[in-house]
């Protein structure tokens, strides 16, 4: 899938096209909107399978009885990594309009439910097709390329029969 591909599928999916401030033609805010708000949860949990690094879910109030999240990856360094690149809480605190100190990270608490974990399922297809389009690092690096290259090729057909699967659905 090339960026247009991918820009027009998650413009669709994660109900973008009702956002007038989204321009379709404008790719990679349309990528950044799907997963800097709905789908964060699915980017990470599929990040942190490609990288073995750990999903975390950095939360903040929202008043009454209600709070927002973000969902990103934490590297062994303590970095974190979004659709954006490198991040960090201050970062997220800014984006979502909080102060720094408000927005507290947690153990990943939101675990995807738009795709099956198979070389079959297209919302998997078009998310792991992010990874090739968006040109930052470390997504754009050879390193990445390669752990996304072996995430790949390690997927189980979709058929695959029940119970001998030795897939992980785990964060």
């Amino acid at each position: 899938m090339d960026i247009e591909q991918v820009s027009a599928f998650f413009h669709e999916t994660c109900g973008l096209s009702e956002d007038p401030s989204i321009d379709p033609e404008d790719h990679m805010a349309v990528i950044d909107a799907a997963f800097l708000s709905s789908d964060c949860d699915d980017f990470a949990w599929v990040l942190s399978k490609i990288t073995g690094w750990t999903a975390k879910t950095a939360i903040w109030n929202m008043g009454m009885c209600q709070s927002g999240h973000h969902s990103v990856v934490e590297a062994p360094d303590g970095r974190l990594l979004d659709v954006t690149g490198w991040t960090d809480l201050a970062s997220i605190a800014r984006r979502v309009g909080k102060e720094e100190r408000l927005v507290t990270l947690h153990e990943f608490r939101h675990y995807p439910f738009n795709f099956a974990e198979c070389d079959d399922d297209e919302f998997l297809e078009a998310l792991l097709a992010v990874f090739d389009v968006v040109d930052r690092a470390p997504y754009d690096g050879p390193e990445f390329r390669s752990l996304l290259s072996a995430y790949r090729d390690k997927l189980p057909p979709y058929d695959e029969p029940v119970g001998t699967s030795t897939r992980d659905f785990g964060p």
